[in-house]
């Protein structure tokens, strides 16, 4: 078991070659694979390695685009750059190594990086279990598994595509490989999405190997009287490291390498073996019955999770294949979901679904994997309504005048346009939908409030330059007090002269009786002259 940092690779392979990509190609894995080493070949690969790329449920579509292009450096700017697109090519190739003009230099270089292919496996999101299982088998066992860190924390979600070709290498002999090759190995590289720390990785390889180890006790396993209890037994190699930077370079150098035939070999011998091999999945085992299930099952789960995204797609797109804005795309899903489950229970027979738990739980995973691949559209639905929501904004500000209410129209239309997204929002969510798969549209609604509230102070910053708005001034406040004179300058304004009983006290009693200033006296500055009196005033007289 290692962990491994990219950095430390590249520096210690001081020469290390670049890498280009060569062919992409569309077709059905694992009869891409194919089509992908022959190019190699014949761009000059004189040895191939292949590897599987697989991701946990966690890893959305667009993340799992992203992490397609970085992990294998996939810039965009190479002549065949372009082939390769997540959810579209189903395999592709990449030449180790620089190409040089000079034959000496050739000749020298080659010692130390001789012209390796590395050939990519990248099964469809709804690829069944049988094709990921082949396509891994294919590859010689070698596989890149993207973990996320969600999943890790949660034990759930990182085997199911991982545990049905574990299975399939569990019960299939190694590749042989002509004489004077070097002995195939199983490899296993875990790239842990998000981590940042040597910590980070410890912690993932243990919360992985700890649900490994409960996974490996549910899948058939040949009986030779020793179980594959641990990831270590199904793989030579097992290794970890982070999603910062790319792995090529790590796959050329630990991934067990044969010439292009054996390897175009090992695919052909997994083809046929799928064609007479059902793969389960996690947690199911070989009574006939089950196997049954799965066999009959698999490919109507297929079917149902094709039909049900063809039906949302056809629904929620123009003549020109575009996403468009549908309200009511919750209901739609719902009821796209609804309808292809009631087929594949029609076809699947009420017999299999009542006695086999190997049917019931396909049936559960079918509801799962439907609305798990229409959240990429649930995604398109919330960034349209959003736009939509941005642009009637702009629209109902031609509505308003530029007056001094101008900015306090401005927020409240802010307000009214947020208001309708977030309403609209619980619309485009289906109700049966689990958080984990849509989840709520709570970040786009501050983003949203956020944009808005930038645009509105732009907006009016520039109605000042040009002169086009001037907001109210201020309002005066008005404030009052209340004097309560002391003796012997006065008493409590309640109590008449002849109610003081004090002899030889000086008394001040106000002309109208109260203490509060007019406003007339606010404004002419001698209101303190009304609460302070003055010696020789009239209002002051001695009682004797």
């Amino acid at each position: 078991m290692k962990f491994l940092h990219l950095s430390t690779i590249l520096s210690t392979f001081g020469l290390a070659a670049s890498s280009h990509v060569v062919s992409g190609s569309n077709s059905r894995l694992p009869m891409s694979l194919s089509s992908v080493i022959n190019d190699l070949e014949a761009e000059g690969a004189t040895k191939v390695t292949t590897f599987a790329f697989l991701t946990s449920r966690g890893i959305t579509k667009g993340k799992r685009a992203a992490l397609l292009s970085s992990l294998f450096g996939i810039t965009g700017e190479g002549d065949h750059d372009e082939e390769v697109r997540d959810g579209v090519t189903t395999a592709f190739g990449k030449k180790m190594g620089e190409d040089h003009t000079d034959d000496e230099d050739e000749d020298e270089d080659s010692l130390i990086s001789p012209h390796i292919g590395v050939a990519i496996a990248n099964p469809l999101p709804n690829a069944a279990v049988n094709e990921i299982a082949a396509t891994v088998q294919a590859c010689g066992g070698n596989i890149v598994f993207v973990a996320s860190m969600e999943d890790l924390s949660r034990g759930e979600g990182l085997f199911d595509k991982l545990a049905p070709a574990m299975e399939r290498l569990l019960n299939q002999a190694k590749p042989e490989f002509e004489e004077g090759e070097a002995a195939a190995k199983r490899t296993l590289v875990v790239v842990i999405e998000g981590a940042a720390t040597q910590n980070d990785l410890l912690d993932a390889k243990a919360k992985l190997e700890n649900v490994a180890a409960s996974v490996l006790q549910n899948i058939v396993q040949p009986n030779t009287g020793r179980r594959a209890t641990t990831l270590q037994l199904v793989f030579d190699s097992v290794e970890y490291v982070a999603s910062s930077g790319s792995v090529d370079e790590l796959l050329e150098d630990i991934g067990s390498t044969c010439d292009p035939a054996s390897a175009a070999k090992n695919v052909a011998d997994s083809v046929y073996q799928d064609a007479n091999t059902v793969t389960t999945v996690a947690g199911l085992h070989g009574s006939p019955l089950d196997l049954a299930s799965a066999r009959k099952l698999l490919p109507l789960s297929r079917k149902a999770v094709d039909s049900c995204i063809s039906v949302v797609l056809a629904n929620a797109s123009d003549d020109d294949g575009d996403m468009i804005l549908v309200k009511d795309f919750g209901a739609l899903c719902d009821a796209a979901v609804k309808a292809s489950l009631e087929q594949f229970d029609v076809e699947a027979g009420s017999g299999l679904l009542e006695k086999s738990s190997v049917a019931k739980r396909i049936r559960s995973e079918l509801v799962e994997e439907m609305y798990s691949d229409l959240e990429s559209m649930y995604e398109e639905q919330i960034k349209l309504l959003k736009g939509a929501a941005f642009d009637s904004f702009t629209k109902s500000l031609s509505n308003l005048r530029l007056g001094p209410n101008l900015a306090s129209d401005m927020e409240k239309l802010a307000t009214d346009a947020v208001k309708l997204f977030s309403d609209t929002a619980k619309t485009l969510r289906a109700k049966k939908a689990k958080t984990v798969f849509w989840p709520k549209a709570d970040a786009e609604t501050s983003q949203l409030k956020k944009e808005l509230k930038e645009y509105i102070t732009l907006r009016l910053q520039n109605a000042k330059a040009a002169g086009k708005f001037k907001p109210l001034p201020r309002k005066g406040v008005t404030m009052g007090f209340h004097w309560l004179l002391p003796k012997p300058f006065g008493n409590d304004y309640r109590l008449e002269p002849w109610q003081v009983h004090a002899k030889d006290d000086l008394v001040y009693i106000p002309k109208d009786k109260i203490t509060d200033v007019s406003k007339e006296d606010v404004m002419t500055g001698d209101w303190r002259d009304s609460v302070v009196p003055c010696p020789t005033a009239n209002e002051m007289m001695y009682l004797k």
